[in-house]
């Protein structure tokens, strides 16, 4: 049986909803996290996304696993998940984040791609 409920901005959101996108986070953001840096092919807001990331020293395994999972941010704001409970996403998706890493990532993110959420 699904149930929804009404998120902070009167948005039905279903209870599967927000697990579905933590798990999509999951797989997108576990890769962001203990290797090099690598970006040589993206460019706009990916390339201002993914310099942003170096600057805070978020290091990712590849350039597309930590856009995927910058996108996957907004996506769980998008649904109506707070701003902590998206950086707990983070964190839990990442086991080689802090909580730190974790928000700065989740802000850098939101600036990028759902300025919106800001």
């Amino acid at each position: 049986m699904r149930r929804d409920v009404n998120d902070a901005k009167g948005k039905a959101m279903s209870f599967m909803t927000a697990p579905k996108l933590v798990i999509a986070l999951a797989g997108a953001a576990a890769v962001v996290g203990l290797a090099a840096p690598a970006h040589a092919e993206a460019s706009g807001t990916d390339a201002s996304f993914l310099a942003a990331l170096d600057q805070q020293g978020i290091t990712h395994r590849g350039a597309n696993q930590a856009i995927a999972a910058g996108r996957s941010v907004c996506e769980l704001m998008d649904q109506g998940l707070s701003p902590m409970d998206t950086v707990n996403a983070v964190h839990s998706t990442n086991p080689g984040f802090t909580m730190e890493h974790a928000a700065r990532f989740a802000i850098t993110a939101a600036t990028a791609y759902c300025p919106e959420h800001l």
